[in-house]
């Protein structure tokens, strides 16, 4: 592949999204199961209207918390919380379910057509320093989504995203680890 290849080549087709009305910690689930460190976000009409990620999460929580300080890190692990109120963990924990992603989210996403070359979704990139672009199809719907690392990898000749099993939840073990292929990685 080079950079003149479509980026329907090289996107994810079965794309991991969320509903704007949908929890914050919904939204947090879904990208811990799957991996992944942001969502295209849409109403209810299937229409994509922002994109959510990580770090937009932690951004809400600290601002309705304060958990992004040194201080309400430590607050956070310690248990602290003031002689009649709830901790810092419970504070997290209610705006997480509280929250709805609409709060967060980054409105308006930078998205890439589907025939745009690696090329041109690489610029996008680069110029709005962001992570993935939402690909939308000519009539503007959402049919896939593309990331930085996909870019990298396929101007590295890595193999097509789709075939080395992309956005499968990782296999448990009966106990809900993780089962890991390496049997000499920590488990």
């Amino acid at each position: 592949m080079d950079d003149r290849t479509p980026v329907s080549e090289i996107m994810t087709h079965t794309v991991v999204k969320v509903l704007e009305s949908a929890s914050l910690l919904k939204a947090a689930r879904l990208m811990r199961t799957y991996h992944v460190s942001g969502l295209p976000v849409l109403e209810k009409t299937g229409k994509l209207v922002g994109i959510v990620s990580e770090k937009d999460l932690v951004r809400g929580l600290d601002k309705s918390t304060g958990i992004g300080s040194a201080r309400g890190m430590l607050d956070l692990l310690l248990g602290s919380a003031p002689p009649k109120g709830p901790t810092l963990w419970e504070l997290c924990q209610h705006r997480l379910e509280s929250g709805q992603v609409r709060d967060v989210m980054t409105p308006r996403p930078v998205v890439v057509a589907a025939d745009a070359t690696i090329h041109e979704a690489a610029r996008l990139m680069r110029v709005g320093s962001i992570n993935r672009l939402p690909v939308l199809d000519d009539a503007g719907r959402l049919v896939g989504i593309v990331t930085r690392s996909d870019v990298v990898e396929a101007l590295a000749g890595a193999t097509p995203k789709e075939q080395r099993g992309a956005l499968q939840p990782p296999a448990l073990t009966r106990h809900g680890h993780r089962v890991v292929e390496d049997i000499y990685a920590d488990t």
